[in-house]
C-alpha cells in the first residue's frame, strides 16, 4: 500500500512538472510573439513621408535604407532607379534622339541650401524641347562627388538641370565638373552659397545656357530621382563633355555639399543610348 502511494505521488509530481512546464513554455512563446510584434511595429515604415528624415551618408537614415523609411519612399527600392555607371563600350547609338532645342534666357539669382544640396531656383519661361516635347527648367543644384560614373570613375562634382513636362515626366540634364579653370559662376557666387540652410537672392541676372558645355553630346537612359521619393519619372540626359572648374572652387562646394551623392544602382535590363552632337 505505502509502495502504491508512493507510486501515485511520483507521477502526480511529474504531471505537475510538465504541466509547469507547458505554463512557463507558453508564456515564454507568448512574450517572444509579443517581441517579435513589436520589433515590426518599429521597423515598419511610416505611412506620412513629410517629417521623415533621410541623408546620403550610411545608416538607418541612408540611401541603402531610403525604401524602408516610409511608405512613399518604396520607389527607392524599384528597378529603374538613378543613377548609374555608364559603361561606354555596351552604349548603343541613339538612332531616334536629336539635338536639344534650348529656349534658355536670364535669370534672377536665388540660391538655396535646403540640407541636402545647394540649388538655383530659376525663373519661368525658361525651356528646352527634347524629342519633340517641352520641358520648363525648374531649377538646378550640385553634387559632389558626381552621381553618376563613366567606366566606373567618378567627377569631382555633377549637376543637375531639373526640368519639367508633367507630373509624371521630368527631364534631368546632368553634367560633369572636371578641375581646370575657374568657373564663372563660382567666381560670382560660390561665397554667397549658404554653408547651412538658408537662402541667398540678388537681382543679378544668369546667363543660363551659359553654363552649359559648348558641345551637347549626351548619353541618354530611363531611371528616376536620385533623392527620394526617387519616382521613376525622369528622362536622363547626361552630357558627355564636362565644364571646368578650379581645384579651390571644387575643395570650397565639396565642403559645403558634403558627399551628398547617391551610390549608383542597377541598370537591371534599361539600355544607355548616345546622342553625338557633330562638331560644327
Amino acid at each position: 500500500m505505502k509502495q502504491k502511494l508512493k507510486l501515485t505521488a511520483f507521477a502526480l509530481a511529474i504531471v505537475f512538472f510538465v504541466s509547469c512546464g507547458d505554463t512557463q513554455n507558453k508564456e515564454n512563446d507568448k512574450k517572444e510573439a509579443i517581441n517579435k510584434t513589436e520589433d515590426i511595429k518599429q521597423d515598419a515604415p511610416k505611412k506620412d513621408c513629410n517629417d521623415v528624415h533621410w541623408s546620403h551618408h550610411k545608416g538607418n537614415e541612408g540611401p541603402e535604407n531610403w525604401k524602408n523609411l516610409c511608405d512613399g519612399f518604396s520607389d527607392c527600392g524599384g528597378n529603374s532607379q538613378s543613377p548609374i555607371n555608364i559603361i561606354t563600350k555596351n552604349v548603343i547609338t541613339g538612332e531616334e534622339l536629336q539635338s536639344p532645342v534650348f529656349s534658355y534666357g536670364e535669370s534672377k539669382v536665388d540660391i538655396i541650401n535646403n540640407g541636402h544640396t545647394v540649388q538655383f531656383n530659376v525663373d519661368g519661361g525658361n525651356s528646352v524641347n527634347l524629342d519633340g516635347k517641352d520641358y520648363q527648367l525648374l531649377q538646378f543644384h550640385y553634387h559632389t562627388l558626381s552621381e553618376h560614373t563613366v567606366d566606373g570613375k567618378y567627377f569631382p562634382a555633377e549637376v543637375h538641370f531639373v526640368h519639367k513636362h508633367s507630373d509624371t515626366d521630368f527631364a534631368v540634364l546632368a553634367e560633369f565638373i572636371v578641375e581646370g579653370k575657374e568657373n564663372p559662376l563660382f567666381s560670382k557666387y560660390l561665397d554667397k552659397f549658404p554653408a547651412d540652410k538658408g537662402e541667398f537672392k540678388s537681382d543679378n541676372m544668369i546667363d543660363l545656357l551659359s553654363l552649359l558645355p559648348e558641345n551637347k553630346s549626351y548619353y541618354f537612359y530611363t531611371g528616376s530621382l536620385t533623392t527620394p521619393p526617387c519616382s521613376e519619372v525622369v528622362s536622363w540626359y547626361v552630357f558627355k563633355n564636362p565644364v571646368e572648374a578650379s581645384a579651390e572652387q571644387i575643395s570650397k562646394i565639396s565642403k559645403i555639399l558634403d558627399d551628398n551623392y547617391r551610390p549608383v544602382q542597377d541598370l537591371n535590363g534599361r539600355s544607355v543610348e548616345f546622342y553625338n552632337e557633330r562638331e560644327k
